[in-house]
């Protein structure tokens, strides 16, 4: 029977609702409406922009965990026009939303559809389940808790603890010397092309590509699918 690694953001876990939802409270809590942010949907528009900036910088090497978690909201009020440089309560107040916003959205519950039904399903067939994340070790553990998730994996393993990145081989190897498995038994689930499938497939496991959007590329991929029920319909131990 093949293990199974999930990632956890926005394969599992809805990102994209719960980081908006938190953005929202971080909005009205301190009340950005009066600060020449006229429209929430502009202030989650710029900070997705910035995030995704800090992540990929943060993925690369060339940003720190704390860093990332204040600048991207330093960068999205300056998107929307604050001077962060020179005012310094507006550089207070990046730091204010960065900290309200780690301190509640991992608390945020919603899952991709069908999420739950798809891990009891597979739970109960005879896999053992396993999240491995590139996402930050006490956050997410907090998120698998909270949105039901933890009953069903065996184990969360996040590059944080780890000290190493997906795609990296070695964060591979050492995940299935940490849950005793072995390359021909494990199977990556993820929404990521280059870190969960790629790096899977360049380390000999077996890749399942979660493709929502259907979007093209060229890369030689074991599974694919558009949504999380269609794995049940995959012969993963073959």
């Amino acid at each position: 029977m093949k293990d199974l690694f999930f990632d956890l953001d926005h394969t599992l876990w809805d990102f994209e609702k719960n980081s908006r939802e938190a953005l929202k409270e971080g909005y009205d809590l301190y009340s950005l409406n009066t600060k020449g942010i006229g429209d929430v949907s502009e202030y989650v528009f710029h900070y997705e922009k910035a995030n995704t900036w800090c992540w990929g910088e943060y993925q690369a090497g060339r940003m720190e965990k704390n860093e990332l978690r204040w600048r991207r909201f330093s960068m999205a009020l300056e998107y929307c026009g604050l001077d962060v440089n020179s005012d310094p309560e507006v550089k207070m107040l990046g730091e204010k939303l960065g900290k309200h916003y780690v301190e509640t959205s991992p608390f945020m519950t919603h899952l991709v559809k069908d999420a739950l039904e798809v891990v009891k399903e597979l739970k109960n067939r005879g896999h053992r389940l396993i999240i491995l994340t590139n996402g930050f070790e006490e956050v997410q553990h907090i998120k698998v808790n909270r949105c039901g998730l933890e009953p069903f994996f065996e184990k969360v393993l996040t590059s944080d603890a780890l000290g190493i990145k997906k795609p990296n081989p070695g964060i591979f190897k050492l995940a299935l010397h940490i849950v005793g498995s072995r390359v021909q038994d494990a199977v990556m689930l993820g929404d990521s092309l280059e870190s969960d499938v790629m790096g899977a497939r360049d380390s000999g496991w077996g890749q399942v590509y979660y493709n929502p959007m259907g979007i093209p590329h060229n890369e030689a991929v074991l599974h694919e699918v558009k949504d999380l029920k269609s794995i049940l319909e995959i012969k993963l131990n073959k």
